[in-house]
């Protein structure tokens, strides 16, 4: 049966679990003897070591849970964008409306007399592996009933207390036991045959989140995105009931074409072009987003060229 919370969370299209606090010390043992056995690169090994943070807060209230939300988004965005005249459509992805999610939950909590803090820097996919609200793809990455991978993670610590406690065991989604899609699809090899930790220095994803110069070994094809990729959750038998949902009515003028692709301030930008780049997430990786517009422009000159 659901809780009260859940169903509110439903209304609002997105998910959540209240994860009993004692289980961080639980889920820093494991995420401990993970890194022992895995073979991680110097990449995977700085997040486990620095980035991820296990400690529990002191506030003024006893920290007694943990809230996590999975907040939808759209799919993705078809955005189009205008140079010389010509207007050349790519695809984005779609920051989540955390300020919504918070609103609705910091509501919700403080009527039944309780509070909320963000919680940063801890292994959101882990948490919500173990509490039973997402499952592990092949790809690495979590699926959600309902959802399937189209939201992100936000997670507060609270005084909350955890009613039903459905912490247990990562569980992989079945249906990868007998699919291979992701891994033949992958653009650049990263996703393994035989495990679930990814080669990340080879996703696209990462590669695309970085500034500097593409690889030479990245085929000029597997560009697509204006950051992040998306080819192994479009291929995903998870994701076909979210095929549909995504936004086409985002145009950036020749001027804003311009200044994204020149790498111009955001500050610089109009109100209207700051919702544009706030609503797609670009600001996050803002370093590396001229670079890739720019190759995407390229890409699509070529194919031109080719088919002409």
């Amino acid at each position: 049966m659901k809780s009260e919370l859940e169903k509110v969370a439903i209304e609002y299209g997105d998910r959540v679990k209240v994860i009993s606090i004692e289980h961080l010390k639980e889920l820093n043992d494991i995420i401990d003897n993970f890194k022992e056995k895995a073979e991680l690169n110097n990449f995977q090994k700085w997040i486990i070591n620095k980035l991820y943070q296990f400690e529990t807060p002191e506030y003024d209230y006893k920290v007694n849970s943990i809230i996590l939300l999975a907040i939808h988004h759209p799919f993705y965005a078809k955005v189009d964008f205008h140079k010389d005249g010509e207007k050349k459509t790519f695809f984005s992805l779609v920051r989540s409306d955390f300020n919504k999610a918070e609103d609705y939950l910091r509501k919700y909590v403080e009527e039944k007399g309780y509070s909320i803090k963000p919680a940063k820097n801890l292994p959101l996919k882990r948490l919500g592996a173990h509490s039973g609200l997402a499952k592990y793809g092949r790809n690495n990455i979590t699926y959600v009933d309902g959802l399937g991978s189209n939201f992100s993670y936000a997670a507060y610590f609270s005084d909350m207390i955890c009613e039903e406690d459905t912490w247990g065991e990562v569980k992989n989604a079945e249906v990868c036991n007998k699919c291979n899609l992701c891994i033949e699809k992958c653009p650049t090899g990263a996703i393994l045959k035989d495990k679930y930790l990814i080669n990340n220095k080879k996703c696209l994803s990462y590669i695309n989140e970085g500034p500097g110069k593409f690889p030479a070994w990245i085929p000029a094809t597997a560009h697509h995105t204006l950051y992040d990729c998306l080819i192994c959750q479009r291929t995903c038998p998870m994701n076909y009931e979210q095929l549909d949902n995504f936004i086409e009515s985002i145009s950036f003028t020749e001027e804003e074409t311009n200044m994204l692709l020149k790498g111009e301030p955001i500050e610089t930008f109009s109100t209207e072009s700051k919702r544009k780049i706030y609503m797609l997430g670009l600001d996050d990786w803002y370093k590396a987003i001229p670079r890739n517009l720019k190759t995407l422009f390229e890409l699509e000159n070529l194919i031109n060229t080719s088919v002409n």
